[in-house]
């Protein structure tokens, strides 16, 4: 390069891009640098420019005048935008534009973070000719490692697709203070180390995998507490192995259970498994006797083979039914392999709890098989762990003064008494029969806090295998799965000392290896994951939640989860768990969908990408859902709902699964329209369905469930309407210095159930220093409800009032509000009309103020009560906010509503803490019975923490119930044309099923007469 023809000097710059200045610091310029920066210093851009990216400078300036070029080298945080064709190419000529003169002719190329910007766009926002091919997999379908019979193939969904994915942090043992704890703070009722997991586990995965994928995660995914192993060395107490096959041909190295694994133990080296030839029909049959009723995620293993069968069957036989699936043994092998979570019964049942397996004239291998996920087991003792904490830059939170202490007999082994899902990645591929040295213990047991987060890229690694295994073995043979990308769910976005939102960062990484992965894949292809991923969250919010969401950057820098993984990998700071703006989100499960939702979508539109194929959104949740009779029977109906932000996101067809009363739902009947006609229902049986939606692109979650159950033909029939829809964040209060996580007011309802929740919020002043973990000052929160389970909404109440109007001799069907309140709804052949409140109460919109969430009182709901009323049907309506939501609304509308038609007034929220109810003496010839409804923390029943007491208003109306603690009104009774029964508590959440029985079959009672 001739050096005449050469300009180059390095240039302190300010540039303060979306002013749109270059400010130029004095320096000795020549005349043709400085005609150049004069020039530059009047350019405007014409892009919108982000905040929270940091400062852009134009560090140095090339003009080379033979090939007619000028480079302009920014610092790094230009690459952290994100970079389109229209826009690089705007904002380069703009810079063109304003140089004009001599440099007309020139080519203008702008370098940031060691890249030409233009390099920066991802494959997916380029026309067909300028794909960088060097970013694609250039992988085809591979082998199905595990299918349900049943399933679709959702081609233009994740159908083979191998994903592995997990959220964050988890209990580590820290040697220097000889304990367990967090790697986070406990803030604002929650701690990163787990509040994560309510994303990925409650949505991200279970989107995933109704997609199509093989989803891995190195944490375990399983909130049973208990833990049930079957294996040919050892069984849980109670449980059965029976061999049914004389096929063994050897035994190899397997699982073993082991009460407690200490360091250097394997547990899937400790045992055998067994290795069969040839083998047909049924191998073997494992038996488990569970402790008691529930959910029980269900693993199996293996030992792998090149030569073992790739369609060996595995029967899981459960209350619901039995579901058959073919698991390919050629990989995946010596690990806990998940298969599904299936309902059991207590105690030992062959034909509704067990797992048989099946072999077809090919060599298979079996092992333990695994039921509920358990108790953390893995010991640890004091060592000499030094404080080198974590590969993120130094922040408040990542400094301790903690000190060394040295290994002594002292010291006792220690195990975290938490379940195991609480626990960091570290204890669980331990467990799960990792390779310490290349996977888990990288620090010479010294250090759990860096094995941690240095084992999750390992362990992707050692899931490939060879060329793209760990990285102190890159041949080592590893699993055999081949994982399309990693994704690391974190929500520690930083901290700001001012109420805006943090938003979402973007971590990836592109340095090592000359920037390819062992396969030669550029690891640009991380940054197009991350950037499709961060854009599909940022614009879904902004949409839906908050039109200034903020996005940040996307950081090429060597986090261990963003580097080490051999495959395309995002570390994804959603939003920042330290602030309080973010966090109002962040316990919204409305939120928690719609994010994971974005975060599915932009997984699925990389790997379609990459795979050269056009995709489908899987469909949203269908509504509207209602049994209704028809001709001699019944019939179930819904409607699809369209998502606004996915045009393909339509429905094709719809699954039905049905559930025969208290079992597990079956495997799903597929149904084209949008009904149903049920099967006969036994008499006396309690049958109910839920309902997904299918497409090219996979099959929606299920919406709510409805019940129904028929006593004979003859029996009177009692309309139940579920009109409890809401999932919502607890109450807020931010009053001057006093801020934070309003629990007293409303702890909010979780989707389902919470269990990111740590326990109540006790610090709410804003100047309380952060000190270190255990006293993080502002947000400081209570641990006392760590471990435990919390119901919300389940979506699944009709089949509780159902059943005890059932058994007070009452057939019944159940109805979604949205269709109740349809004029063309039909009234005849009801009873009686049981309406399910709940915790339903008005919730402000994010966007829309007009457009409120959850109303009680819409005025399709009251026409049709008034329109049952006027027709002389009578009415049960019982919730916790039956009253307050006219009050807080200040709904005259529906005050006139409740006075008139309901006869009743509201006369307090929170009237009780606790949740004792007795009937009054005036009418106790219609109830006459105490009872309990839950005001505190139960596994089993969603907590009321602010029901309603109520008074009677107008004539025939009175007093039925009071509560205990203050005697206010807690129910009242109407005695007129037609009858009502209205109560400020929930029905469902009375904690005696036979209170509950007795109830509903005196209210039915009073209504009858």
């Amino acid at each position: 390069m001739n050096k005449k023809n050469i300009y180059f000097k390095y240039l302190v710059i300010s540039s303060i891009l979306f002013l749109g200045v270059f400010v130029v610091h004095a320096q000795s310029l020549d005349k043709r640098e400085h005609k150049a920066l004069k020039k530059l210093n009047k350019w405007n851009s014409p892009i919108h420019c982000y905040d929270h990216m940091g400062e852009v400078i134009l560090d140095s300036l090339v003009v080379n005048d033979t090939t007619k070029e000028i480079n302009l080298f920014f610092s790094t945080p230009l690459s952290y935008w994100p970079w389109r064709t229209d826009t690089e190419a705007l904002f380069r000529q703009s810079l063109k534009s304003v140089l004009r003169g001599k440099f007309k002719a020139y080519d203008i190329h702008v370098f940031s973070g060691s890249r030409e910007i233009s390099e920066l766009i991802p494959n997916v926002f380029r026309s067909t000719e300028k794909v960088d091919h060097k970013r694609l997999s250039g992988v085809s379908k591979k082998d199905v490692f595990i299918a349900k019979e049943g399933d679709l193939i959702y081609n233009k969904g994740l159908s083979d697709n191998y994903i592995a994915l997990w959220p964050s942090h988890g209990l580590y043992y820290q040697s220097t203070l000889d304990r367990w704890g967090w790697q986070r703070a406990r803030l604002y009722g929650s701690v990163e180390d787990i509040s994560p997991m309510v994303y990925v586990l409650s949505y991200i995965v279970p989107m995933l995998e109704n997609a199509g994928a093989t989803v891995f995660l190195p944490r375990e995914r399983s909130f049973q507490k208990n833990e049930l192993i079957v294996d040919q060395d050892l069984s849980s107490e109670g449980s059965e192995f029976i061999l049914s096959s004389d096929s063994v041909v050897a035994k190899e190295k397997g699982f073993v259970l082991k009460d407690t694994l200490f360091p250097g133990e394997n547990p899937f080296l400790l045992g055998t498994s067994l290795k069969l030839s040839k083998v047909k029909g049924k191998v073997a049959t494992y038996l488990p006797d569970f402790p008691e009723k529930g959910t029980y995620e269900t693993y199996i293993s293996f030992q792998q083979s090149p030569n073992n069968a790739k369609q060996v069957k595995y029967k899981v036989n459960h209350t619901g039914g039995s579901t058959l699936f073919t698991v390919n043994q050629t990989m995946g092998g010596g690990t806990w392999i998940y298969l599904g979570a299936f309902e059991f019964n207590k105690g030992k049942n062959i034909e509704q709890g067990s797992v048989e397996i099946y072999g077809a004239n090919e060599d298979i291998s079996i092992d333990a098989i695994r039921f509920g996920g358990g108790m953390g087991n893995v010991a640890r003792r004091a060592g000499n762990e030094t404080n080198d904490r974590h590969e993120k830059p130094s922040s408040a939170e990542d400094k301790d003064n903690e000190t060394n202490v040295i290994l002594s007999d002292g010291y006792s082994w220690k195990t975290s008494q938490y379940p195991r899902y609480m626990e960091g990645a570290r204890y669980w591929l331990q467990y799960a029969g990792m390779p310490d040295t290349l996977v888990f213990s990288l620090n010479d047991e010294k250090k759990d806090y860096n094995d941690d987060y240095q084992s999750r890229g390992e362990w992707v690694d050692y899931l490939m295998g060879t060329p793209n295994g760990p990285q102190r073995n890159r041949n080592v043979t590893g699993l055999n799965i081949p994982v399309d990308l990693s994704l690391a769910f974190h929500t520690d976005a930083g901290i700001t000392p001012n109420d805006s939102v943090i938003g979402t960062l973007g971590i990836y990484s592109s340095v090592r290896d000359d920037g390819k992965f062992p396969n030669g894949q550029s690891k640009l292809a991380s940054r197009d994951l991350t950037d499709i991923i961060q854009s599909q969250i940022v614009g879904d919010v902004r949409a839906l939640y908050n039109k200034k969401w903020t996005r940040r950057g996307m950081w090429d820098k060597e986090y261990s989860e963003a580097w080490r993984p051999n495959v395309p990998a995002m570390l994804l700071e959603l939003l920042s768990h330290q602030n309080l703006a973010d966090m109002k989100f962040g316990l919204d499960p409305r939120f928690r969908f719609d994010v994971s939702r974005a975060v599915y979508k932009g997984i699925l539109k990389f790997l379609a990408n990459q795979e050269g194929r056009t995709y489908v959104v899987q469909p949203l949740p269908v509504d509207h859902m209602a049994i209704e009779r028809e001709g001699d029977g019944f019939v179930l109906s819904w409607k699809a709902v369209s998502d606004p932000l996915e045009k393909t996101a339509e429905p094709t067809q719809f699954k039905v699964y049905q559930r025969i009363g208290d079992n597990g739902f079956d495997n799903g009947t597929l149904v084209k329209g949008l009904s149903y006609k049920i099967p006969k229902v036994a008499y006396g049986h309690v049958v109910s369905f839920k309902v997904t939606a299918m497409n090219e692109g996979g099959e929606s979650m299920a919406g709510e469930i409805l019940s129904m159950g028929i006593v004979d033909d003859s029996a009177p029939m009692v309309l139940v309407v579920n009109a409890f829809d809401r999932i919502d964040a607890p109450a807020f209060v931010d009053e001057n210095n006093f801020a934070g996580v309003a629990w007293w007011q409303d702890q909010g309802v979780p989707y389902k159930f919470e269990y990111g929740y740590t326990g109540h919020q006790y610090d709410f002043n804003r100047q309380s220093p952060w000190l270190d973990d255990d006293s993080p000052g502002w947000g400081a929160s209570y641990a006392d409800m760590e471990g435990k389970i919390i119901p919300g909404n389940s979506f699944d109440f009709t089949i509780v009032h159902g059943k005890s109007a059932l058994h007070a001799g009452y057939s019944y069907v159940s109805v979604s509000d949205e269709v109740f309140g349809q004029k063309s709804y039909s009234l005849a052949g009801f009873d009686a009309i049981d309406v399910i409140l709940g915790e339903e109460k008005t919730t402000p919109a994010y966007l829309d103020s007009n457009r409120d969430s959850f109303k009680i009182y819409t005025p399709a709901f009251m026409n049709k009560l008034t329109e049952a009323t006027s027709g002389g049907l009578s009415v049960f309506v019982s919730g916790a906010y039956v009253g307050s939501d006219i009050h807080f609304t200040n709904d005259s509308v529906a005050e006139k509503f409740a006075s008139e038609v309901l006869h009743f007034r509201w006369r307090s929220d929170h009237a009780v803490n606790k949740g004792l109810i007795y009937p009054v003496d005036n009418v106790a010839s219609y109830f006459s019975s105490t009872l309990e409804f839950n005001t505190d923390y139960d596994e089993k029943y969603y907590t009321v923490e602010a029901p309603d007491a109520l008074i009677p208003e107008g004539e025939g109306a009175l007093t039925a119930f009071r509560y205990q603690q203050n005697n206010s009104g807690a129910g009242i009774i109407y005695e007129g044309k037609y009858k009502a029964v209205v109560m400020g508590f929930p029905f469902e959440s009375i904690k005696s099923e036979l209170e509950r029985d007795v109830l509903m079959k005196q209210i039915l009672l009073f209504l009858k007469r």
